[in-house]
């Protein structure tokens, strides 16, 4: 039983074409500066979920891995919707057998400057 449930722990990778999305992570609330470039420079698509594992494989995939997964699955949800950036806003860790980002999508025209030094 453990052989088989550990050949369906495959860990979601990027599609060829979603390694163009940029993910950005807040720590903080935006300043003003920063929501103008988004504003300026950016469509918002739309809310992005990515997320990694099951109850019957996290005995083997590694933190490191589930993590990678979620974010690889964020990534290949953004490019399918046209996104070229998110800015993740929340790490969902209700349980130790997955692990989940929640996250705004955008078609960006420039890269965002979000971690500009305070002046």
């Amino acid at each position: 039983m453990l052989v088989l449930l550990s050949s369906c722990t495959n860990i979601i990778r990027t599609n060829d074409d979603s390694d163009v999305v940029r993910l950005y992570f807040l720590k903080h609330v935006l300043d003003k500066s920063a929501i103008a470039d988004l504003e300026r420079d950016c469509t918002q698509i739309g809310e992005v979920i990515g997320s990694e594992g099951h109850w019957y494989t996290y005995l083997f995939i590694s933190n490191t891995n589930l993590t990678q997964g979620a974010l690889n699955d964020m990534k290949n949800k953004a490019h399918e919707m046209g996104a070229n950036t998110v800015i993740v806003y929340n790490y969902i860790s209700t349980f130790a057998t997955s692990v989940t980002f929640l996250g705004q999508a955008y078609k960006c025209s420039r890269p965002p400057e979000l971690n500009k030094p305070n002046t």
